[in-house]
């Protein structure tokens, strides 16, 4: 659960000492899956993700072979600004960003959620940890945070996942996944269900959505690009140093840039190359927001 790029080298040093590792950091995940996943297969490591709607989706899957889902839908509540005039999104203030209708998060997190970037790595995650094509991962807006995941299975069958909006449900069900221990929550939500509204991306008011086309389909250092690029630029908005559309504008056009797009051709060898392309994508998006 340790936060941003920090989290890799510990999540790799551990997994030789345990039989279950559940993990709920991003970017280990997104810039560091092929190393994970080849220590996860040399220690016969069982690999639980923790994050809500990779977990329904491990959930769902239920064992599984990945290549009889036919979609998987991860689900956005769409921030605070999913109503908000888009004649007006240059006004935004990190104070009114962070502002998240649905649940606790912390600044960055609730920068991301704004922008749809969450959305962005989950379906990265989702990609890589269930060996899926992009063209099987689709993103719906879907405000009440109830739903977390929509499996349709080539059988014919959908399943669905639901549950309050706490962190705590798939934490204690990676822990205690085989024990029959009980977790007090509330009950079933029926006038949510009632009400799912279940609706496609806005590409207007979530422009970055736009990257998943750019994603290439092999684990590359393209990743770390976007999320480096993706984290400054956050850091530069809470700062004031940029405005709140800055943050997709530049991202796309960093990521469309030459200069780091033939990263998409290099796969990560270890931490170390990873953590310097941070730092070299970190420091260039500081110089172009100064």
């Amino acid at each position: 659960a340790i936060s941003g790029f920090q989290g890799l080298e510990p999540t790799i040093k551990i997994i030789k000492f345990t039989k279950i590792i559940a993990i709920a950091n991003k970017e280990s995940i997104i810039c560091g899956w092929n190393l994970i996943k080849k220590d996860l297969i040399k220690y016969n490591t069982q690999f639980i993700p923790v994050d809500s709607e990779h977990f329904s989706i491990w959930s769902l899957i239920n064992n599984s072979k990945y290549d009889n889902i036919e979609k998987i839908f991860i689900t956005a509540s769409g921030g605070p600004f999913i109503r908000y005039p888009l004649n007006k999104f240059k006004l935004i203030t990190p104070k009114k960003a962070i502002n998240h209708p649905n649940w606790q998060m912390g600044k960055k997190i609730s920068i991301d959620s704004a922008t749809m970037m969450n959305k962005i790595f989950e379906v990265i995650e989702a990609k890589k940890i269930f060996k899926l094509d992009y063209k099987k991962i689709k993103i719906l807006v879907h405000e009440q945070s109830y739903i977390h995941a929509i499996v349709k299975f080539n059988n014919g069958l959908t399943k669905i996942l639901i549950h309050d909006t706490k962190m705590t449900i798939p934490i204690f069900n990676s822990i205690y996944k085989n024990n029959e221990k009980k977790l007090k929550t509330k009950k079933i939500d029926f006038s949510i269900l009632n009400n799912l509204n279940l609706n496609v991306v806005d590409k207007k008011r979530y422009p970055s959505v736009d990257i998943i086309d750019l994603l290439p389909k092999n684990d590359s250092l393209f990743e770390t690009v976007i999320v480096s690029a993706n984290d400054t630029l956050v850091e530069m908005f809470l700062i004031k140093k940029i405005l709140f559309t800055d943050i997709s504008k530049i991202l796309l056009k960093i990521l469309k840039s030459q200069e780091f797009n033939k990263f998409r051709l290099m796969k990560p060898k270890n931490i170390h190359e990873i953590k310097k392309i941070n730092d070299y994508v970190s420091l260039k998006i500081r110089t172009l927001c100064v």
